[in-house]
């Protein structure tokens, strides 16, 4: 073969080994993608309309004049709290699940959406401390059990602490049919940690 022909085969090899390249990178952004957007199971129960609506800034602006005239008004700081859960403005949620902790300490709903907010602003060691406390006021809680084992899992790097709180899922009786699913992908889908090329204990 020529050098030439030798040159134009090379050429030619490099678009295709580029091209490999960037659906690889485009592979593990959408699994990490993925892993970081929706890891976390959480309970908005409250209806408070949408944040970006003219009429749900509106319901803010009433629930906080609610709020200063009583400050102990659980119901318009629940939905203060969700409201600005849904516009994402996770410091603010945080103020308003604090102010009805203060008020009630065993709110379970409270519980679990402060620590989805902690979780949010990536203080993950916090989150998991929230969600310890969820399972001390209620020790069937699905939902703090799940996400302390995508907590464990994923964050803080105790996988098998994670996988334990996830285990604890599949052993209770009348849970939904949409946490099983989840658990079962978590336990089937290797965590960060392996991901990094770090072995299990046996």
């Amino acid at each position: 073969m020529s050098d030439d022909s030798s040159q134009s085969l090379q050429t030619s090899e490099k678009p295709v080994l580029i091209l490999v390249g960037i659906c690889g990178l485009v592979l593990i952004g959408t699994m990490l993608f993925q892993r970081f957007t929706r890891p976390f199971l959480d309970i908005r129960e409250l209806q408070v309309p949408q944040a970006n609506s003219q009429g749900a800034m509106s319901d803010i602006t009433k629930l906080m004049k609610q709020i200063e005239t009583n400050p102990e008004d659980v119901h318009a700081l629940r939905s203060l709290g969700t409201a600005f859960m849904r516009m994402e403005a996770w410091d603010k949620a945080l103020l308003f699940w604090d102010r009805v902790l203060a008020i009630t300490p065993n709110s379970s709903m409270a519980l679990n959406q402060k620590g989805v907010c902690q979780f949010q602003k990536q203080a993950y060691p916090g989150a998991a401390a929230t969600f310890s406390q969820l399972l001390e006021v209620d020790p069937s809680n699905a939902y703090a059990l799940f996400n302390l084992g995508v907590l464990n899992l994923h964050f803080l790097g105790n996988v098998q602490e994670g996988e334990a709180y996830l285990q604890r899922i599949l052993a209770m009786e009348n849970v939904s049919q949409e946490i099983l699913r989840a658990v079962e992908q978590e336990l089937a889908s290797p965590s960060e940690q392996d991901d990094q090329g770090s072995e299990k204990t046996p």
